[in-house]
């Protein structure tokens, strides 16, 4: 299984332009980040939970795709 919360994401920071990267986790957890530019404080704000909802998302049509790959049979012709 594909551990959604490791995956990096790159934002802009709105006081510097500068671009960090954070991991999907601090988003979903509102987590608060150092610009790598200019060291002001940004809070992630997660309007209703969108991030949450998303990686539930991706976790449901990922088990998806491994239950439909699990009933497909392949045959190998020599």
């Amino acid at each position: 299984m594909v551990n959604i919360d490791k995956h990096k994401v790159d934002f802009q920071c709105p006081n510097c332009n500068f671009y960090n990267s954070i991991q999907i986790k601090q988003a979903r957890l509102r987590d608060v980040v150092i610009c790598r530019g200019c060291k002001s404080n940004i809070r992630f704000d997660d309007q209703m939970n969108e991030t949450r909802k998303a990686v539930r998302s991706i976790k449901r049509a990922m088990n998806e795709l491994e239950e439909t790959l699990k009933g497909m049979s392949f045959k190998i012709r020599i």
